[in-house]
């Protein structure tokens, strides 16, 4: 077994990984941040098995420390009361821990290499550097997890003296990066087992991920509660050009406006930051915030790519997502992504640039596109691109 699986949102992909990871030991799953991290290891939990979590000091850590001197700066100044690595049984909370007095990172990391389970951060793969620190773990793995798989998709710099085949590298000016799903590839080859899930990677885009992990490719099309979801075009020409007029701002906040009226509720979406503030500063008379204030009525402004944008539950009724996000052309990173794919045949304009606009589509609507069964959503899409690519987004988007 071998898969990437594209699921929908709320089809329960994490729980589903989970349950493989506890039916064939030992093995390794691997999610984006250790909050995510912490919720894999509940699910593993509930199918009968405690999960290690191998997670960076600063995430591990009560007071934030992510060097070695940093926590021995911590605990001479008295601040952090931590005198021990170990407890008498396993206890997967960083308070819990911490109130025995016990170092969570020393004591997680301690008790991991005894564990048939392990979950770990994205970056121990991504990152040439951070490989040997867990190379050893795939060596009898009999299972590997990759949630969010669609994150390898990136590439990431590689020093001189860090050993990775220059065929996934493009270098300019000096700058060296190099694409990561080939080493993600690499390393869980050696697994017999292997399922790595996104709802990000449409059909459309499956084939770079599949031939990479040597895997076949399954996609879920039923969105939980679509009956519920009502998606809605709105074709203004969202450009660089325009989308600073006051006419096409005027209708942007009037369709927020509206939608927050309806739904009261409601996440927006901007293509960056600085549009996002400026846009939040028209919207005079709704309840404004850059965060989710949980079930107060009130509009959270945002942009694609974001902290908000991926992996995180909003407490919403309506999305508005506004511009087409394709990735900032001016980036040179962008360009030499752009030059490798096309380089290893898989097609720079696909993959670098088409296939970054749709996953950040995908993310932000599933900000929105949960609990459908509880709930009737809305969401708007703000761009006559929307239309022009429509082909290219999950069927409940269509």
């Amino acid at each position: 077994m071998r898969v990437v699986l594209n699921a929908p949102p709320g089809f329960g992909k994490s729980r589903l990984l989970a349950k493989l990871a506890a039916s064939y030991k030992p093995s390794l799953v691997f999610v984006r941040s250790h909050v995510e991290g912490f919720q894999m290891a509940r699910y593993i939990r509930e199918f009968g098995e405690e999960a290690s979590l191998l997670f960076g000091r600063a995430a591990l850590c009560p007071f934030g420390a992510s060097t070695a001197a940093q926590c021995l700066s911590l605990r001479e100044g008295g601040v952090c009361k931590a005198t021990s690595k170990t407890l008498s049984k396993y206890v997967p909370d960083v308070e819990a821990v911490y109130e025995a007095g016990v170092c969570p990172y020393e004591f997680f990391h301690a008790s991991a290499r005894g564990r048939r389970v392990a979950v770990l951060p994205l970056a121990y793969l991504s990152k040439v550097g951070n490989v040997s620190a867990v190379a050893d773990l795939f060596e009898e793995v009999a299972f590997v997890a990759l949630d969010e798989v669609h994150n390898f998709l990136s590439v990431v710099p590689v020093g001189d003296d860090e050993f990775y085949s220059r065929r996934y590298c493009a270098e300019e000016g000096g700058l060296l990066l190099c694409l990561a799903l080939p080493l993600v590839g690499e390393l869980a080859r050696r697994a017999p087992r292997l399922m790595a899930a996104s709802a990000s990677v449409v059909r459309h885009f499956a084939d770079i991920f599949t031939y990479f992990l040597s895997s076949q490719y399954i996609q879920v099309e039923e969105l939980p509660g679509r009956e519920n979801l009502e998606v809605e075009y709105i074709p203004l020409e969202i450009r660089y050009r325009t989308r600073l007029r006051p006419t096409y701002v005027e209708k942007v906040v009037d369709v927020i406006k509206r939608t927050y009226e309806q739904y009261r509720r409601v996440v927006a979406f901007f293509p960056n930051k600085e549009l996002a503030s400026y846009y939040a500063a028209k919207m005079d008379g709704l309840p404004v915030s850059d965060k989710p204030l949980g079930d107060i009525d009130h509009v959270v402004v945002t942009y694609f790519g974001s902290p908000l944008s991926e992996g995180v539950n909003l407490s919403v009724k309506a999305g508005v997502l506004v511009g087409f996000p394709f990735p900032n052309v001016k980036s040179r990173e962008l360009w030499l992504k752009v030059r490798l794919l096309d380089r290893l045949g898989f097609g720079g304009y696909k993959y670098g640039i088409l296939f970054t606009a749709v996953n950040n589509v995908v993310q932000a609507a599933g900000r929105v596109a949960r609990g459908l069964t509880e709930e009737r959503k809305h969401i708007a899409l703000v761009d006559d691109r929307f239309l022009q690519y429509r082909r290219l987004l999950p069927s409940y988007l269509q």
